[in-house]
């Protein structure tokens, strides 16, 4: 009995002494409980998100007047909208959200002091991203969306550097120590409220926009891809020597030039899934997933998105082409400070299109096709309807001619783009647009529109040589199944229609121009065959056996003539021949009469005939 009455005490005097080393313990580990309560940008990314969650949530308006009422009624409403459209890219909800988050932090931190402790903005060190969003955003004060454009020219980033590859190839790029010079040299005053948008900027990046591409994706460009350079492989494989990761991976596609953004870094694959999701969530595309790799689509402001992930791609990417309602005549397409005669190209694409020539814009991806068809559509008689054909919409015509009579039409998961083109026969088109001829339906039924559905047609095409350019649309024909003959037959309806090749081009230095001019000469096909000879019988045969086997392999039904070609080293226009009578007559016929004249006057004087 005693022996069970000292276990207990002991048992209790020992949960005791426990209790008070635990409590003693706690006492000491005070401080470090108020440090990790100390206000971090992690934590207050979660601070903004339940504040604006309980701000939609709130519906406490019991005892308000109907006017009241009705204000906080459509208030919320706002901002629920803005809160939902905002990761689109749609800068009326992305400013509303910003502001919101800009209240949220205000709320918190009230003084300079307090931002710094969460941010040091006059730190000794300050992320290259970060100084880049500060001159953005007073760039964008004075330039608006042409402020990265304006910091690229006056410090002449676009410039080739030979960094890479042991410093011994040219490239393009804008690297850390550019973005940490051009910050120090603008030295900008951070004042309270502009550290107060500053975070709600770089907060709102982490929240609900695009991340370190969030300002980048708002800006007056061509475009930009990511997930495209870096070393996938190189955290799996444990490489000591130092390899650019895959997700420091931002393209800048500015004035004809791919420019690696070397300052801006996903960090982690998972942030730049995150990104390439969002980029391309607009109108409910549908999910990206393994089963389907890929998937096109377009923004808010009409951008086009290509986004790729594994297993398909090798790594998550996405590319953004941006078409921009600037000045696209011809004149500013072609007529730069360093152009000779530009004019003959400029009036040549005119007289072309004045003529109701059917034309095949040609070259590589990132030549300039699509904004040159979209000039060019200016000099077609304003009388006549354009239907337009394209797989994902890229030449808003409506926006830059809402006066024409207009209809574009694009292909989607439910309808093909042959399906598409069956249907603007029966619209009333005068003239016939397709965006890009890419297989071989498409081919088929663009040669079928140019011959029956409309008065002319242009179209874009990757062909490098005008012969090519048939080969490719006439092996279509035949491999799209509907057309029995044989191949020279299919090649005779090319070059029946297709009378114009414009083929466009670039340098690596970013200069765009138009190569050639060609036209696409039918040769005489109908030269009789030998006649029989009874007196010679054998001989007489194999004459005509020759002449069968020579103009079914050997004998060319069609041959190119170069009318106006760009000299690289001179950067002059330069003609050559001129087009064949029969087109020539063509021309004139459908031209309208005040322009006859001038069309004359232009062959006779640039022209030797």
């Amino acid at each position: 009995m005693k022996l069970n009455t000292l276990l207990m005490v002991m048992t209790i005097v020992g949960v005791l002494l426990l209790l008070a080393a635990l409590y003693w313990r706690a006492k000491r580990e005070k401080p470090d409980v108020e440090q990790s309560d100390k206000l971090t940008m992690e934590r207050l990314l979660e601070i903004v998100k339940y504040s604006l969650a309980d701000l939609i949530k709130d519906e406490n308006f019991a005892g308000l007047a109907d006017e009241e009422f009705e204000s906080m009624y459509k208030r919320k409403a706002r901002i629920q909208d803005a809160m939902q459209n905002c990761v689109y890219g749609i800068d009326s909800a992305k400013l509303i959200v910003q502001d919101l988050i800009r209240s949220v932090i205000a709320d918190l931190l009230k003084t300079e002091e307090e931002i710094a402790e969460v941010f040091d903005f006059h730190g000794n060190y300050l992320e290259p991203r970060v100084k880049f969003e500060i001159l953005m955003y007073f760039y964008k004060k004075e330039f608006g969306k042409d402020a990265l454009a304006e910091m690229i020219n006056e410090y002449r980033l676009a410039r080739e550097r030979y960094e890479i590859e042991d410093k011994s190839q040219a490239s393009y790029l804008i690297s850390e120590e550019d973005i940490d010079r051009i910050y120090a040299e603008k030295n900008y005053e951070l004042t309270y409220p502009v550290m107060l948008d500053l975070l709600s900027v770089l907060i709102y990046q982490k929240y609900k926009g695009f991340g370190v591409i969030d300002t980048l994706r708002e800006m007056n460009i061509n475009g930009f891809n990511c997930g495209t350079s870096g070393s996938i492989l190189s955290a799996l494989l444990n490489k000591e020597k130092k390899v650019m990761k895959a997700p420091s991976s931002v393209w800048l596609y500015f004035n004809g030039k791919y420019i690696h953004l070397r300052f801006l870094s996903f960090h982690t694959e998972e942030e730049l899934r995150r990104v390439v999701q969002l980029l391309c969530r607009y109108n409910n595309p549908g999910p990206l997933t393994e089963k389907r790799g890929y998937l096109v689509n377009t923004m808010y402001d009409k951008s086009r998105v290509l986004a790729l992930r594994p297993p398909a791609a090798e790594y998550w990417a996405v590319f953004v082409r941006k078409f921009t309602l600037s000045d696209s005549s011809l004149p500013a397409l072609i007529d730069k400070p360093y152009v000779n005669k530009a004019f003959l190209a400029i009036q040549l694409v005119a007289y072309l299109m004045m003529g109701q020539v059917t034309c095949g814009f040609t070259g590589r991806q990132g030549a300039g096709k699509t904004v040159m068809m979209t000039a060019a559509v200016r000099y077609i008689d304003p009388r006549y309807t354009v239907r337009v054909l394209e797989m994902a919409p890229e030449m808003y015509l409506r926006e830059l001619y809402p006066e024409r009579n207009i209809l574009s039409v694009q292909e989607t998961e439910f309808v093909s783009a042959s399906e598409l083109q069956d249907a603007l026969k029966k619209s009333d088109a005068a003239v016939s647009i397709v965006g890009e001829v890419a297989t071989d339906a498409i081919a088929a039924r663009m040669i079928q529109m140019g011959q029956v559905a409309s008065i002319f047609t242009i179209f874009s095409h990757h062909a490098n040589l005008a012969e090519q350019l048939v080969y490719a649309i006439r092996n279509s024909l035949v491999n799209a199944g509907g057309f029995t003959g044989n191949m020279i037959t299919a090649e005779q309806q090319v070059i029946d229609v297709i009378r114009v090749d414009i083929h466009l081009n670039y340098t690596t230095d970013g200069r765009r121009y138009i190569e050639r001019i060609s036209e696409i000469v039918k040769l005489d096909v109908s030269v009789p065959y030998p006649e029989y000879d009874s007196n010679n019988p054998v001989h007489s045969m194999n004459r005509i056996t020759k002449e069968y086997y020579t103009r079914q392999t050997d004998r060319k039904s069609f041959e190119t003539r170069d009318i106006l070609k760009y000299n690289l080293d001179t950067d002059t226009y330069e003609t050559y021949d001129w087009f064949t009578t029969e087109l020539t007559q063509r021309m004139l016929e459908a031209m309208p009469p005040d322009k006859v004249q001038d069309f004359k006057s232009f062959i006779l004087d640039n022209w030797r005939l």
